[in-house]
């Protein structure tokens, strides 16, 4: 069997994405797509609109066959970070290629750039610090660095956030000498940041969540083109039983409690948190009424939106600077199964005594720091809803098995 791996987050899972996985198998020319799935809180430090459970049940109908756990360290992380793990993941699993999205399509211009970066590397990274200095934003920071450098016009704009994925993603692969091949599909319709759902099909997820959350109704016409029948299905589902979604601000007032009722020296320790900020964070956060206020007067030149949700996040998960940097170091200590179609566990069998780390189906049978942090993380992401529902999903994280789905039916067992 050869196998295609693809790293998602799918919030929520949507037509540019099922177009993704039909590209990634054809251009690869794979049986099976194996998934790496960020859990319940996301790159970009904002927790998921769906659970890692419902989301998974989208990547599973929508063609993925294996999908796998990028822990939650691993997931809340900067660029390099996420791209490193979520590669090593899929080495483990014996992916022959990788197929991401780019704003480029023109894996020529992936090596290319590279290359061209990597000669000039001390010009570069003298350039990108100083533009980070000046409160750039990473994305902007590396586009002006490389702009500086007065590179090939077959360069990427590292302005974009899937062409910096997607780099990071190669650098991964060429670090490690995994001989995966990396491919690039072009990405079609809306852009990665477009907030508005306009007039075709392939809307960008942060337009979807606009659209539903400022309408409250997910049966819009725009919502209803944008997204695959089973994800409207699955999103009026969780609607239906629990009346709201995680967001920021149903977390604010846990965060709010947090750091009023930490020492500046305990938040320093914490990681992401940079020194001086530890005090700003007291301060501002005393004077602000929901969430977006508070980042809104946290927020400065010198730290993007992104980087402080992180931060924020860390500090409601109490994760220091020392366990990050122990576990970011020895990487993924374990594959966690989410779900499986009937192809995908065929192909887990055939790997199973080949992986270096153990593969976990049930969380209750393994015993691992990084999983006990998985259940507290899970904890914090349903703490917004009632009683009853919070110890039903919480009890979940710990005794739910992988999602087995039969492609051939259309049904989940």
């Amino acid at each position: 069997m050869k196998a295609c791996g693809i790293i998602v987050e799918y919030n929520p899972f949507h037509n540019g994405h099922s177009y993704h996985l039909q590209q990634s198998k054809k251009q690869s020319g794979s049986d099976i797509i194996v998934a790496v799935m960020s859990g319940n809180f996301l790159q970009r430090g904002e927790p998921a609109i769906l659970s890692k459970w419902d989301r998974s049940r989208t990547a599973l109908m929508g063609g993925a066959d294996l999908v796998i756990e990028l822990p939650y360290l691993f997931a809340v992380s900067p660029a390099p970070i996420f791209a490193q793990s979520s590669v090593f993941l899929l080495n483990e699993m014996g992916v022959d290629a990788i197929c991401f999205g780019s704003e480029s399509g023109n894996m020529d211009s992936f090596y290319h750039t590279i290359s061209e970066l990597e000669k000039n590397k001390t010009l570069y990274d003298q350039s990108f610090q100083s533009f980070i200095k000046q409160g750039y934003s990473f994305p902007k920071a590396s586009s002006l660095a490389a702009g500086s450098l007065m590179l090939s016009s077959n360069t990427l704009d590292l302005a974009k956030p899937n062409n910096i994925l997607g780099i990071e993603y190669v650098k991964a692969i060429l670090d490690q000498e995994f001989s995966i091949k990396p491919n690039t599909i072009k990405r079609i319709g809306a852009a990665y940041h477009e907030d508005q759902i306009t007039a075709h099909k392939i809307a960008s997820a942060t337009a979807i969540r606009k659209t539903l959350f400022e309408s409250g109704n997910i049966s819009t016409n725009e919502i209803k083109e944008a997204v695959p029948d089973y994800t409207l299905d699955i999103l009026e589902s969780h609607l239906q039983e629990t009346g709201q979604f995680t967001t920021w601000e149903s977390l604010y007032p846990i965060l709010r409690y947090k750091l009023l009722s930490s020492t500046p020296k305990q938040l320093s320790e914490l990681y992401e948190t940079e020194e001086g900020l530890e005090h700003r964070l007291r301060s501002v956060i005393s004077g602000a009424n929901n969430f977006h206020e508070f980042m809104a007067a946290l927020k400065t030149k010198r730290y993007t939106w992104t980087r402080l949700q992180r931060m924020c996040l860390h500090i409601l998960h109490n994760i220091t600077k020392e366990t990050a940097a122990e576990w970011v170091r020895k990487g993924p200590p374990y594959i966690r199964i989410l779900g499986m179609s009937s192809e995908g566990q065929k192909y887990l069998r055939t790997r199973k005594k080949e992986v270096t780390v153990p593969i976990v189906t049930t969380v209750s049978q393994y015993n691992h720091p990084m999983l006990e942090l998985e259940q507290r993380v899970s904890s914090i992401y349903y703490a917004g809803y009632p009683q009853a529902f919070l110890s039903k999903k919480i009890k979940e994280e710990y005794s739910t098995p992988p999602l087995r789905f039969d492609r051939s039916k259309g049904l989940f067992l």
